[in-house]
């Protein structure tokens, strides 16, 4: 098998969301990677220190990466929320903030609760899609069992009917797990439509808050995550189109960033490499 088609993303998470974004851009020198993930927050956190998001955006092209925005929220209605890291800005104000900064990928993710139709989130996933393609970006969705679109099938029904050639999923192996993800329902969806994966491992206990949880994951090998026959799956179905770690948990952030992306990154090419040889 080869992953000569894979391409490798600097997923903020790794190295903590709190980590200043320019922190983050020294650290993704220490991994051979071609994207470089930010949040809304990164962009208001340049601006307050003279940074626009024009020059933020020039900055990070200039050290060789692409830019994906992750985040963008509130998509489908309802109003932002004060108390939230993210939830907090429109997806007008993060849309603005993708173009400004020359995003080529934009991630969403559903609100904690809600009583929208399958109907409702198709049409409005499409018109993300529309609004991206016309930035020259890509939008994908991202299941997580902390929002209302919790599982790789929901997400699915919504990319699938859909049906944009802008838009596809996040696959996030943390999510997936926590979600009760399967292989055979991974197997069923066409990997094309699988844009980007992240990657992570998962503690063997499993508590009834699972946000809490989402910020104490593992790294990969670490955890109880059969990561090996979840990756091969993705192999096999055409799925790792863009790969990197998302392994957000305080004991990572608290050591050097470039540290913390060499030792995530290794594991995740590990087990590529073991699936390669089997």
């Amino acid at each position: 098998m080869t992953h000569a088609s894979t391409g490798w993303v600097f997923w903020a998470g790794t190295v903590g969301f709190g980590v200043p974004v320019f922190d983050r851009l020294e650290a993704a020198a220490a991994v051979d990677v071609q994207r470089f993930s930010i949040t809304p927050l990164d962009v208001e956190w340049a601006g307050n220190n003279g940074v626009g998001p024009k020059e933020l955006g020039r900055r990070i092209n200039a050290s060789g990466y692409d830019i994906v925005m992750d985040p963008l929220v509130n998509w489908y209605g309802g109003d932002p929320h004060p108390g939230s890291r993210f939830g907090r800005f429109s997806a007008d104000d993060t849309l603005r903030m993708c173009e400004n900064v020359g995003a080529v990928s934009v991630n969403i993710i559903g609100q904690p609760e809600h009583d929208a139709t399958l109907d409702q989130l198709v049409t409005a996933f499409a018109a993300v899609c529309d609004r991206v393609r016309e930035i020259g970006a890509e939008a994908t969705l991202e299941f997580t069992p902390i929002s209302a679109i919790a599982t790789l099938s929901q997400g699915w029904d919504i990319v699938r009917a859909a049906d944009h050639p802008s838009g596809g999923l996040l696959f996030d192996t943390w999510h997936f797990d926590r979600s009760g993800g399967d292989l055979a329902t991974l197997a069923s969806v066409p990997g094309d439509r699988i844009f980007s994966v992240q990657v992570a491992d998962a503690r063997p206990e499993i508590t009834d808050n699972v946000r809490a949880d989402t910020i104490h994951r593992m790294l990969p090998g670490d955890g109880t995550i059969d990561l090996g026959a979840v990756l091969a799956t993705l192999h096999r179905i055409g799925g790792l189109r863009w790969v990197g770690t998302e392994v957000i948990s305080p004991e990572l952030e608290a050591m050097d960033p470039a540290t913390a992306a060499r030792l995530a990154d290794g594991r995740v090419r590990e087990l590529l490499a073991g699936i390669e040889d089997a």
